[in-house]
């Protein structure tokens, strides 16, 4: 009996696995000999070598459709509700909402924290068991076509599209084709049967979307028409309260964690559920208590009292103008200091640049009282804020995470607010793992 299946060939393999060869390497079953049935399917035997009696091998011609109908077939062994969400910004807290509502009542399967390339799918796709009542995958856009191949394997009949704004250029020739590729969220919908939900505030949702031929468009946000409709909505000392308006009746909603942008995250979270059948007052209930990400704007105490606005899981300009303007909001009465880092994804080339000029527009608007560029491929965020208008004065340029707490240290109290977002690729240096212990001493992990 198989238990694994794998689409690349490895040195180490499990008991009762299946090999698509998809990856075409030289395997040397010599390495396999110790394993019990072992099955390996490839259109290239004169690559496969010293296979023993212990591997069975099957040749085909067309290996890449043999795989695919098999995914196709593990997938349709499974009558259950699949929840998939995109968007540039908010996939994994949107996912984590989602799931941790479902596991209240439900045995559930999904993506791993923010495990999502491709490489993950299949992974995913066959941990899909009999008991397996409800699964929640999260699903990026790193080229075209990315997107369409994760609709292909998990066919999520609820899907979710946040919001759509500039991420991923290295994979694209221009924004707009970075924008055209998240449209691929449709591909494979049952126009009669399947769910979409959007947010009905979102310009460039509405721009490459494609919607006429689909009949169960569900919308969420603040506008009038939207069937999940947020109203009322405030900053508390814990996260964002407000009032969720559908089908004529009025919730009051909290869920923790600051933005509006969290909000947007809450509805399409509630949406999604709603389409399990999980009753309203109770998702809402649920989402009282959620469990933040990890470095996904999580507040924290920081040295000296200050306040630590931690968002160092990655960095696009949408998640940066997000935490901007949470800053703004958190910081009316107390100084801010914002540390911007470069975004990986973006690339080189004008429409990199383009982007680093825009944030520093969004944060010259944001009236900071310090702006702490972090590296020299993000430096003309600070260039363009000066050009707008923002003192010199108020603008550092550091290398190091050493340079950043020698700059800061002084301005750090009970009336301070940091929002710190720097990539995790920077963060990961010994330089600014010295920042982070240093800026928050007690940091939960």
């Amino acid at each position: 009996m198989i238990h694994y299946v794998m689409n690349v060939s490895k040195r180490s393999i499990d008991n009762n696995t299946l090999v698509f060869h998809m990856d075409g390497e030289k395997i040397n079953g010599k390495y396999w000999r110790k394993n019990k049935a072992i099955i390996l399917i490839t259109n290239r035997p004169d690559r496969c070598k010293n296979l023993g009696d212990s591997i069975t091998l099957i040749t085909c011609n067309h290996l890449e459709d043999v795989y695919w109908k098999f995914i196709s077939y593990y997938r349709g062994l499974f009558d259950i509700p699949v929840i998939g969400v995109t968007g540039t910004c908010g996939k994994t807290t949107t996912k984590e909402m989602i799931r941790q509502i479902l596991k209240k009542d439900f045995h559930v399967k999904g993506t791993w924290m923010s495990m999502n390339s491709m490489s993950v799918n299949l992974r995913y796709l066959m941990k899909l068991e009999k008991e397996t009542e409800v699964a929640v995958y999260e699903m990026p856009v790193a080229y075209p076509g990315y997107l369409k191949v994760a609709c292909d394997y998990f066919k999520p009949q609820i899907r979710v599209l946040l919001n759509i704004d500039v991420h991923h250029l290295t994979g694209f020739n221009s924004p707009e084709d970075y924008m055209l590729a998240k449209a691929e969220i449709i591909s494979g919908m049952d126009p009669d049967k399947d769910v979409l939900i959007l947010n009905a505030d979102d310009e460039n949702i509405r721009k490459v979307v494609d919607i006429r031929h689909l009949k169960r468009v569900i919308y969420v946000g603040k506008s009038e028409h939207c069937h999940f409709r947020a109203t009322n909505i405030h900053y508390t000392e814990a996260g964002m309260k407000f009032d969720l308006v559908h089908e004529g009746k009025t919730y009051e909603a909290f869920v923790p964690g600051f933005g509006e942008h969290n909000v947007y995250n809450a509805l399409a979270a509630i949406a999604s559920v709603s389409f399990v059948g999980v009753d309203i007052g109770r998702a809402i209930d649920v989402l009282s208590s959620f469990k933040q990400v990890k470095e996904h704007l999580e507040i924290k105490k920081g040295v000296d009292g200050c306040t630590v606005l931690d968002d160092t899981w990655n960095a696009a300009p949408l998640s940066m103008e997000t935490g901007l303007k949470v800053l703004t909001a958190l910081s009316k009465n107390k100084k801010s200091i914002a540390l911007l880092g470069y975004m990986p994804q973006l690339g080189k080339g004008k429409y990199a640049s383009e982007q680093y000029e825009k944030m520093g527009k969004k944060a010259a608007k944001a009236n900071l009282d310090m702006l702490v560029i972090v590296g020299e491929k993000a430096r003309e965020i600070g260039m363009s804020a000066i050009n707008l208008g923002m003192a010199e004065s108020k603008v550092y340029y550091c290398e190091t995470g050493d340079e950043v707490f020698d700059v800061i240290r002084n301005h750090l109290s009970n009336d301070t607010n940091i929002l710190m977002k720097i990539t995790y690729r920077v963060m990961k240096r010994d330089s600014f793992q010295r920042l982070r212990k240093q800026l928050i001493p007690i940091d939960k992990e």
